[in-house]
């Protein structure tokens, strides 16, 4: 189940994606493949997040098997990975942890109870600051088991 909220998530926060490798900024490379948790993964695609003209971070999504139907994607048993760059110095950890919130309000209908405490260590990882240049991965294996790494650690 979290699996699933935390890839509508991911989805949320990839506001679109493109079939390109270049965020348009020149700072952010986008592989055409990713290891994510010991998984060799493919890049499915990226967007830029922007609010009015500020570009605030790219996310790419890898999967083991491309896709764009996002109702199969989610009941495929396949391993996942999103990259996320931060590119603006406007996205705060409170910000994140609002935004981020908001995702698992929005993918449980308001229903978050059920998983409030795996919630709560999914978004334990955004109470260090973040600043422009940080990478985050969120990496989903099969069987439940989600990875997320911040600039590598």
């Amino acid at each position: 189940m979290l699996k699933k909220i935390v890839f509508l998530l991911a989805l949320f926060v990839a506001s679109s994606f493109s079939n390109s490798f270049a965020d348009g900024s020149g700072k952010v490379i986008i592989t055409p493949t990713a290891t994510c948790a010991d998984q060799a993964l493919q890049l499915n695609g990226f967007g830029t997040r922007k609010k009015l003209f500020i570009k605030l971070y790219v996310a790419s999504l890898y999967l083991q098997k491309k896709s764009n139907d996002g109702s199969l994607l989610l009941e495929m048993a396949q391993a996942s990975c999103m990259h996320l760059h931060i590119t603006s110095s406007k996205i705060t950890s409170e910000k994140m942890i609002k935004a981020t919130r908001e995702g698992f309000e929005t993918s449980t209908q308001g229903n978050t109870a059920p998983i409030e405490t795996e919630i709560k260590t999914f978004l334990s990882w955004l109470e260090q600051p973040i600043k422009k240049g940080d990478e985050f991965e969120f990496a989903f294996i099969p069987h439940n088991t989600t990875y997320v790494s911040k600039n590598g650690s």
